[in-house]
This record gives structure tokens, sequence and C-alpha cells, in this order.
């Protein structure tokens, strides 16, 4: 929020996505965490209201800075609604052909960084039978972790099991995921988790975390599994890899979970908030 709005008498509501830098600051150098707490904490003291992106958010507010739950109003983000948009067949193969993926495949999208988690992704590979189990996807930009991604997977004897894709664009993103198997989203933590809401959108059964945000976002259809227990994970795949109705029954409720995050449905509550801000 602008240093100077508290005493021009204006309102303001700020927007909290997460408190990242305080759960996790091993992850960002002290210059930066200090910038972000300084500027967030007094955010969160001057705004009027403040949006946060989760109930995980919202408690991350409570906990770290003493807000004041009744100021918090939960709105998450809006969907792209490009996801939930068929994306033609000619068009999604010719995606598949430019980026040499397989006709079949597990997908994971999201910045190859330790936060994300995707070691255990390669670790539940290694405990499927290859010839009943696609090859895994990795697309995102490699944020340090990629070259230990290519070793464990090396060491696990499964290279040749896992694509990685660094420079896929937004338009092609779509079609990736509507031609997934399955979605895998093993992420330690997130303020929300946009990915499994465009999986869901696109009709892709999804495994993410147990716990924290995930549930708000995956919603009743999502398969969760603790974020370290690649065993269990490799089961969870393995289960609806197997089972054909369970894996229709996934995509058909996660796509009706997936409309409540519509930008129409989520507009009502966010102009409620500032209509009751001004008055």
């Amino acid at each position: 929020m602008p240093r100077d709005l508290p005493g021009t008498g204006i309102p303001g509501v700020v927007t909290f996505h997460d408190l990242l830098f305080e759960r996790h600051p091993d992850l960002f150098p002290v210059i930066d965490r200090m910038s972000y707490r300084w500027r967030y904490r007094w955010s969160a003291e001057h705004a009027t209201r403040i949006v946060a992106v989760s109930g995980q958010t919202r408690d991350d507010l409570v906990k770290w800075y003493g807000v004041d739950p009744e100021r918090v109003t939960i709105i998450p983000p809006a969907r792209d609604p490009a996801f939930a948009q068929a994306v033609p067949d000619l068009v999604a193969a010719a995606v598949r052909s430019r980026l040499g993926l397989p006709g079949q495949y597990l997908l994971s999208v999201g910045t190859l960084e330790r936060r994300k988690n995707h070691r255990v992704l390669i670790e539940a590979l290694a405990l499927l039978d290859p010839s009943r189990t696609p090859p895994l996807v990795l697309v995102g930009r490699d944020g340090g972790e990629a070259a230990e991604l290519s070793k464990r997977a090396e060491a696990r004897g499964v290279t040749a099991r896992v694509v990685m894709r660094h420079d896929v664009g937004g338009d092609d993103l779509p079609a990736l995921y509507q031609g997934a198997t399955l979605f895998l989203y093993p992420s330690l933590f997130e303020g929300f988790g946009m990915p499994i809401v465009e999986a869901l959108s696109a009709g892709v059964p999804v495994i993410t975390t147990a716990g924290g945000c995930f549930p708000e976002a995956g919603g009743p259809a999502t398969r969760y599994v603790t974020s370290t227990d690649a065993v269990g994970l490799a089961g969870a795949i393995q289960d609806i890899l197997a089972d054909r109705e369970l894996a229709a029954r996934m995509r058909e409720e996660g796509r009706r979970w997936a409309l409540r995050f519509d930008a129409t449905a989520l507009a009502a509550p966010l102009v409620a908030l500032y209509h009751s801000v001004l008055h």
C-alpha cells in the first residue's frame, strides 16, 4: 500500500497471496526477507480491509502479523477460462508434436525449484511399473532444480521416463493440461495453488498435497497425499490409472468444483467488500 495513503483518509483494500518468506525464510535472501516483511506488515496494519486468497493465507496473517481475522475476507483468484475450453484435437496434437511429448503422460506444471517438490515425483515414478505408467512431463522454468532432478532420475533408472520442458508458452498450457492422463502437484507450500484449478478446469484428475491451502483449490474430487510420501503418491497414481470409473468421476466432479473460480462468481464478493469499505 502507498505509504501516504492513511493520511489522505481514503480507505484501502490490499490483497495478500501468501507469506511464503515467513514460513520458509531459507528460500529467500536476507535482504529480500527484510524488505518483504517491512512492506507486508505495514500494509497489513494500515489497510482498511484485507483480501486473502485462501484460508491458509488468512491464518498466516493472524499468526505472524497479529491481524484481526474479522478484517480479512477470503476471495480466491479467478481462473483463466481458456483451461475449460476444449482445445481442438488437431491443435493439441500439434502442440504435443512441437514439444516432443508422448501421446499419454503424467503432468506437473510449476517452476523447477525445491519448494515445488518435484523430487518426490521421481521417487514415485521409480516405484511404478513402466509398462503401465505413462512418462512424467515436468513443465516450468528452471529455478535451480533441473540438474538435481536429472541426476535423481538417472540414479533411479527413470531418465527415459522423465521429460522436462522449460520454455512452454502460456498459450500451449490448455492443450498440455487437457492432454494429460493425470496432474501431479506435490508442492510443499502455496498461497493457493492455481495450477490445481487449471487442471480441474481442463478435466484432468489431480493428486496434490494434503493439508494447507490445497483442499481449498482442489475440493473433494482431488486425491491428497502427504508431500514427502513417495509410496503413497505411487499408490494414488496406480489407483487412478487402474480405475477408469474413478478417473471419470474425478474429471466430472473436478470440472464442477472449478466453476466456483470463474471471475463472474468471484466478482460479487469483491464488489460487496468494496461497498462495505465505502459505506
